[in-house]
């Protein structure tokens, strides 16, 4: 299905453990998979790394020792690519969002 624009878009920060992801699931929950998606910039994010590095992506997705292992490099690495092109990202993540409320839980 194609993306289409969201009637509203609600963007989670804060920082590291703070219960962005609880919060975004107990809201996606209660509106249901039909009316909002749960967008995540990292995935996209951590997928090109773990490509261009030869890493483990699901372990890069995880919260253990192996994400914090490379945090460091990742970050580095995003900030580069960000300046060949600040929406990159994004355009990847929002490919498959069809319902009308987008949920940001990693801003």
């Amino acid at each position: 299905m194609a993306t289409v624009e969201p009637k509203r878009i609600l963007l989670l920060s804060g920082k590291h453990k703070s219960g962005k992801y609880y919060v975004t699931d107990l809201i996606h929950k209660r509106l249901g998979p039909d009316v909002c998606c749960i967008l995540r910039i990292s995935g996209p994010l951590k997928q090109q790394y773990a490509q261009d590095h030869g890493l483990d992506f699901e372990e890069l997705l995880g919260a253990g020792e192996y994400k914090e292992k490379y945090r460091a490099d990742m970050i580095q690495w995003c900030e580069k690519q960000r300046e060949k092109g600040p929406g990159l990202f994004c355009r990847v993540a929002i490919k498959a969002a069809h319902q009308p409320i987008w949920i940001v839980r990693d801003t």
